[in-house]
């Protein structure tokens, strides 16, 4: 590989010094309408985007240097595929017009485009967040600061004891960050280098230890804030990690964009315990926000709650869903805004027409802070803001709290939407090099160099007409291209005529072209005015962008408004759509809802759902066992059970006819079957930790759905494993309420001897050879699982079938053959000699008939059975 240090070209020693400064980033050189690589980084770069090495020039040495490069104007495209696969770039740009520089053309590096601080359109989702993620760990404690470059939304936390890396986990998991800060020799939870775990696939910023220095971090956000104290933040002597994440953050965020974050308006930080936890195994069992079949949006909470009308909506009410709310005031006040804008429904309608043009003020504001907002970018938010009154029209006469104080916040600056307006032409570019994107009348200068303009072209087809008049070819044309400009073509059979002060220019198939002294001087008037047009209409955006961002408080403060009575009115619309009902919310411990419903199971069924009914805290059953058949309901019945309080706690009515709920702080759900075998885990071992994660953390307000725990081991083993598991949520006076499905039907024997347990099973009945399943929730336990019936309808072959139902009576009849043997195998198609297959189970007596003979099983309690029938089942193995 050629050695830059042998290049040394004025441009090559500019590349150089860049290099040195962002070496763990390809460098985009900017060279004229080209950005070019060099080096190993035209060599990585043209393996990625797959496009063609070159070189430019030769070392010392004689040898070629690498290069590779992209057009200008399609750059966006090819470095977002290059941070998609994980790598930064800088943009070294030219920062003087060439023609006016003296010797090599001075050029900066004006933004590092990171997987965190992408902000074009193209790379980012309108309904999803685009956080970094800073992290600061110590021996007890771990800081956490969150930044969203493209918004400017900004939170901080810090957690401690045993928890705090599980509680980081989780967070990780509900936001999706797109990029991790930490030190280079944090000491990191192993989960987050583990090859097998998903947080590992996110990319690590490389940022130096004094990054996180605790007094550079908050003299960065005294700084920034322009305030004397973090007091008003949250962010006090008590909370140095979480101040040196945020402003780690924050300073990243800053010296990549090469910017003032002036759209960073505020800092929230977060209480040790401010919202619902939902682990990522919960969160994913009830399909929050990603669907369990293909990791989409359909068929989701989120999906059937988004009724938003902007991208900015979308993503609150995401936030929403992931992070419902444990205080019961600001529970309470969404409840009441939903309940008026529910019944407000020409109101309603009225605010979401007025919200369906508002455009993502938040990203727009982000891009116009950061340098790269577009013609259409200003023109999208002028109109945005305009639409603004007439939403808060529509909601003038609501008395809800939280309605009111939206609309306080509501504050848009139409006189900047007016100058913008009166600025931007009505439908302006994407693109600024385009041009004509500002209006006329506008600006003087600018107006006096268009009539040039117009009026030199005017003037040039004059030329074309006055020059067939004198030289007497009537196909002569004056045509004008990029490299020689404004010319005179003659075909073949006219060049006889053309005048002696025609000067020859070119030579083409059909003839040939010429140049006038009078045609060129009114191209370089043309020329140059239209070069100085583009100039000034630059100057005018930027001038343009300079008074938004001096808004961006105000405009900030607007979108947030916005977004909030966006989601309100899009949980009114779904509350109307789909019959749901206020929640009545206490600070008890009660569970009761009357024909509650899955949200989203009914959404998609073609037959009515069955909804049904649950109470469980206050004095009441605080484990309730639930047995039945399998495809009978009992996992939708859990899940339902999960969230009608989440849907309740993030403010959204809930789909029953009644809901009284005490507040949860922790939703912990074990469903499903699952493995993790590049970690050499299997499903049971999988099961296990799950349930194990759950009896470490669950307090008395949390509610835990727990389905088949033990079904992944022996029989013995298994039944065993679920009733200690039950036991012990149940006989402890500060468990969480808990609905326990299970298949081992001797679990409903708890209810006998500990009052704290219920049952409950889900209703089917046998007509003939089939069962009907009918989804209905009763009191009581069930001794049956119908598993045969199920495996009728998978398709099991008949024979199989038939064999399955003679295992199972002697199963259940505990039979013995005249040898004593178990009849667990027997089978009725003995043949006529009275020979007998070979049992399935055998083994040695030792005794154990004799004893089974003797005992009396009404003296035995469970566990003491349990424990015989270990014994026996030892005693028998050969």
């Amino acid at each position: 590989m050629t050695s830059p240090a042998l290049v040394q070209t004025p441009a090559m020693q500019q590349y150089q010094r860049m290099k040195v400064e962002h070496p763990d980033a390809l460098l985009f050189f900017r060279m004229g309408d080209f950005y070019e690589m060099f080096f190993d980084d035209a060599v990585v770069a043209s393996k990625a985007l797959d496009i063609a090495l070159t070189s430019r020039s030769r070392d010392r040495d004689g040898n070629p240097v690498p290069m590779c490069g992209v057009p200008y104007h399609a750059a966006s495209v090819y470095i977002g595929r290059l941070v998609r696969q994980g790598f930064r770039v800088a943009l070294c740009e030219q920062v003087e017009d060439p023609r006016n520089a003296k010797g090599v053309v001075k050029r900066e590096v004006v933004r590092v485009i990171t997987p965190g601080t992408q902000l074009e359109e193209g790379a980012l989702e309108a309904g999803q967040p685009s956080w970094i993620l800073a992290l600061d760990p110590g021996p007890s404690s771990v800081g956490v600061a969150w930044l969203e470059p493209t918004t400017g939304e900004f939170l901080a936390a810090e957690w401690d004891g045993e928890a705090r890396y599980e509680r980081l986990r989780d967070e990780i998991g509900a936001c999706h960050p797109r990029e991790i800060l930490a030190r280079p020799e944090a000491d990191l939870p192993p989960w987050l280098s583990d090859p097998a775990q998903p947080e590992s696939a996110i990319p690590r910023a490389p940022v130096e230890d004094r990054t996180f220095d605790l007094d550079l971090a908050r003299r960065e956000l005294l700084a920034h804030f322009g305030v004397a104290t973090l007091e008003a933040f949250g962010l006090n002597e008590h909370l140095p990690r979480a101040t040196a994440a945020a402003g780690a953050a924050l300073r990243y965020v800053r010296e990549t964009q090469k910017r003032e974050l002036d759209h960073v308006t505020g800092l929230v930080t977060r209480a040790a315990q401010d919202v619902l936890t939902v682990d990522s195994v919960t969160r994913r069992n009830l399909e929050l926000v990603e669907s369990l079949a293909d990791g989409q949006r359909r068929g989701t909470l989120l999906d059937v709650l988004d009724h938003t009308k902007t991208a900015m909506g979308a993503r609150l009410l995401r936030e929403w869903v992931l992070r419902p709310l444990v205080e019961l005031e600001p529970i309470q006040d969404r409840l009441d805004a939903v309940e008026e804008l529910a019944f407000r429904a020409l109101d309603r309608g009225r605010l979401r027409a007025a919200l369906a043009p508002v455009q993502d003020m938040e990203r727009i504001l982000g891009r116009v802070v950061l340098g790269t907002a577009s013609p259409r970018d200003l023109g999208a938010l002028g109109q945005s803001i305009r639409a603004l009154p007439a939403a808060a029209q529509a909601l003038a006469d609501c008395l809800a709290p939280l309605v009111r104080l939206c609309l306080k916040d509501l504050d848009p600056p139409l006189d900047l939407a007016d100058e913008v307006a009166r600025t931007l032409v009505d439908e302006p570019p994407s693109l600024a090099r385009e041009g004509g994107f500002v209006r006329d009348g506008v600006d003087q200068e600018l107006d006096a160099l268009r009539q040039t303009s117009r009026g030199g072209r005017a003037t040039i087809a004059s030329i074309e007409e006055r020059e067939r008049q004198r030289t007497g070819i009537g196909s002569l044309k004056v045509r004008f291209n990029r490299v020689f400009g404004f010319y005179i073509e003659v075909s073949k059979p006219n060049l006889a005529l053309v005048p002696a002060d025609y000067i020859r220019k070119q030579t083409v198939a059909t003839g040939e072209r010429f140049v006038t002294p009078e045609l060129k001087d009114y191209e370089e008037q043309v020329l140059k005015a239209d070069e100085r047009i583009l100039e000034r209409e630059l100057q005018i955006l930027e001038s343009l962008r300079a008074k938004v961002a001096g808004e961006a408080r105000r405009v900030h403060q607007t979108a947030q408004a916005t977004a909030r009575l966006d989601v309100l009115a899009s949980l009114a619309e779904a509350a109307t759509r789909f019959d749901y009902v206020k929640p009545r919310l206490s600070r008890g411990d009660e569970l009761v809802y009357a024909e509650g419903r899955h949200p989203m199971m009914e959404r998609v069924l073609e037959e009515p759902f069955v909804a049904n009914d649950l109470s469980m805290g206050e004095g009441g059953p605080r484990l309730l066992v639930l047995t039945g058949p399998n495809m009978g309901g009992k996992s939708t019945f859990l899940r339902q059970t999960a969230l009608v309080p989440l849907m309740a706690q993030m403010g959204s009515f809930v789909p029953a006819r009644e809901a009284k709920l005490g507040i949860v702080d922790r939703i912990f759900t074990r469903v499903g079957a699952s493995d993790q075998i590049l970690r050499g885990q299997s499903t049971f071992m999988v099961e296990m930790q799950e349930a194990a994660h759950i009896l470490r953390h669950a307090t008395r307000r949390s509610l835990v759905l727990l389905d088949e725990i033990g079904r992944g081991t022996a029989t013995f083993d298994g039944l065993s494993i679920a009733w200690a598991v039950a036991e012990h949520l149940a006989g402890d006076p500060n468990g969480p309420k808990t609905v326990f499905a299970t298949h081992y039907h001797e679990l409903v024997d708890l209810a006998a001897d500990l009052p704290t347990v219920g049952n409950l099973h889900v209703s089917a009945r046998e007509w003939h050879d089939t069962v009907v399943f009918l989804r209905k929730i009763e009191p009581g336990g069930s001794d049956r699982s119908f598993g045969i019936h199920v495996a009728r309808l998978a398709g099991l072959p008949a024979a199989v079938l038939v064999r399955a139902q003679e295992i199972l009576r002697n199963l259940e009849s505990t039979e013995f053959d005249r040898e004593g043997r178990p009849r667990l195998a027997h089978s009725e198609t003995e043949d006529r000699t009275g020979a007998r297959q070979l049992a399935l189970f055998s083994g040695r007596d030792d005794g154990v008939l004799d004893e089974l003979r003797r005992l009396d099983p009404d003296r035995l309690t469970p566990l003491e059975a349990l424990a015989l029938l270990a014994e026996l089942r030892r005693r028998l193995q050969p």
